[in-house]
């Protein structure tokens, strides 16, 4: 037990100058973080921590939009994200999963991004991705989107 000790301290007083002398780095001006804006150009509040979608900027993160659950714009679930998609007329397309158990037997489709709303963070609610009007039906109703095979 003495040893632990000794070695505990001795461990201590070896880092200690160490971790002193480590330089504290300062921001590179010109560098500072964009001012999120509306399009009148008021500036906006920054996005909360809970806010997983949105960036400071006012972008979109995909990584935090495929995976997303799809809503309708009566806070029913009628889907999940399964892609971000970039068509040939660099149009941007979500896939969406719909229907079936955990994945199995979902059928995919594809809705143009410009249909769809990101709701804003509320409370310990993140970002909600928004399909006004749609129902899991309608999306069902709708031609599958596969993949192309090479």
């Amino acid at each position: 037990m003495l040893k632990l000790a000794g070695i505990s301290f001795l461990a201590v007083a070896v880092a200690t100058p160490v971790l002193a002398k480590t330089p504290v780095t300062q921001p590179t001006p010109g560098l500072a973080a964009p001012v999120t804006q509306n399009a009148l150009g008021a500036g906006l509040p920054a996005p909360k921590a809970s806010n997983d979608i949105l960036t400071a900027s006012g972008g979109m993160r995909a990584s935090q939009i495929i995976g997303s659950s799809v809503y309708n714009d009566k806070n029913q679930k009628v889907g999940s994200v399964g892609d971000l998609v970039i068509s040939p007329n660099r149009s941007l397309l979500v896939v969406i999963d719909v229907g079936g158990i955990l994945g199995i037997g979902a059928k995919t489709v594809a809705v143009p991004f410009d249909k769809m709303e990101i709701a804003p963070a509320s409370g310990n609610i993140g970002n909600r991705v928004i399909l006004p009007g749609a129902t899991e039906n309608k999306l069902a109703a709708m031609p599958a989107y596969h993949y192309a095979v090479r």
